[in-house]
C-alpha cells in the first residue's frame, strides 16, 4: 500500500473514531476506526526496503574498491 493511500485510510479511521466519540462513545464506530488506524500503522511499518543492502565501510578503500585508496 502506498503511503498516500495508507494516510487516507488512517484519516478515515480517525474520523470514524472521532464520530464515535461525538455520538456518545459508540463502541462500533470507535472499534472500526481504531482497527483501521491500527491496520494502516501495521501495514506501513512492515514495508520492506527494496534494493541492495547499503555498503558500510569505515575505510575509504577496501578490497572491492581499489580505485578509492
Amino acid at each position: 500500500m502506498r503511503t498516500d493511500a495508507a494516510f487516507g485510510v488512517f484519516v478515515v479511521g480517525l474520523a470514524l473514531f472521532m464520530l464515535g466519540m461525538w455520538m456518545g462513545f459508540a463502541p462500533a464506530l470507535m472499534m472500526l476506526g481504531g482497527l483501521l488506524m491500527l491496520g494502516t500503522v501495521a501495514a506501513t511499518a512492515r514495508q520492506r526496503r527494496t534494493g541492495p543492502d547499503p555498503e558500510v565501510t569505515f575505510r575509504p578503500g577496501g578490497k572491492d574498491r581499489p580505485w578509492k585508496r
